[in-house]
């Protein structure tokens, strides 16, 4: 409620102060000052996952042991997923896959498998649509009730954790996170693999700012994906990081109690 409340103070405060300008007849692109503003600020809260202003979210972990946490969005892939799993094998590795509802629903050995070797699932909403941000908290509902359903279904397993769609938070989705009880998980590293074509360029972006504790996010729907994790794992490896769940790293259970 409280996101919500911030959100419409501002679009009254934008409108008052507007209507305010215009009766004491400032001129017209002085009083589309505040409306202006807000047509601003609303965006970059929005689309900051790391602001925490409409959704608190959980960006990074525990910087003790030199811990990070590979996360994988956008899953399971029929292709790219199980070769995934077989690189964090190799380099014994554990992640964490915010997966979609549909896709669960489509491959469910590849989340038995998932599940079966170690790492851990979340949610990442159900469609994945390019216009889910603008669901009100019903429609947000349906996605998180669905997803944890199909993984229910297929793991006996109730997710706890749920990656925001894009990165991007609405009060409708911090109304419906707070109905459901899912804990909202960000991160600090984010990569752009999906559009950067240059996998060394990512690769050293990440080797760079590497931390103890970081989140990093991934996604395993393109091929990429599989030369970058071949070049990153090792690197990180020499530099004595090991690869942990995210539930590890900030020391939460990643499911509940049905």
């Amino acid at each position: 409620m409280k996101s919500k409340l911030i959100f419409y103070i501002l679009i009254l405060d934008s409108f008052f102060f507007t209507g305010l300008l215009f009766y004491f007849d400032v001129k017209w692109y002085l009083a589309v000052l505040p409306l202006l503003v807000l047509f601003i600020i609303i965006p970059i809260a929005s689309f900051n996952i790391q602001l925490n202003f409409f959704l608190k979210s959980i960006h990074n972990g525990n910087p003790d042991g030199n811990k990070t946490a590979l996360t994988f969005d956008d899953g399971p892939h029929p292709v790219y997923t199980s070769q995934v799993l077989d690189i964090l094998q190799k380099f014994n590795a554990k992640a964490t896959f915010f997966l979609i509802g549909q896709n669960v629903k489509q491959y469910p050995y590849l989340v038995k498998r998932i599940v079966d070797e170690g790492h851990t699932i979340g949610s990442h909403s159900f469609t994945h649509s390019k216009t889910i941000d603008f669901k009100h908290t019903k429609g947000w509902l349906r996605e998180l009730e669905e997803t944890d359903l199909e993984i229910l279904k297929i793991t006996g397993k109730k997710v706890y954790f749920f990656r925001p769609p894009f990165g991007v938070t609405t009060p409708h989705l911090a109304s419906a996170l707070k109905k459901t009880g899912h804990l909202s998980i960000g991160w600090n590293q984010r990569t752009y693999d999906t559009v950067l074509n240059d996998v060394g360029k990512i690769n050293r972006k990440i080797i760079k700012n590497a931390r103890p504790g970081d989140i990093i996010l991934l996604h395993d729907r393109h091929e990429n994906i599989i030369t970058l994790l071949e070049q990153l794992l090792p690197e990180l490896a020499r530099k004595n990081f090991t690869f942990v769940t995210v539930n590890e790293l900030i020391d939460e259970k990643p499911y509940t109690e049905i």
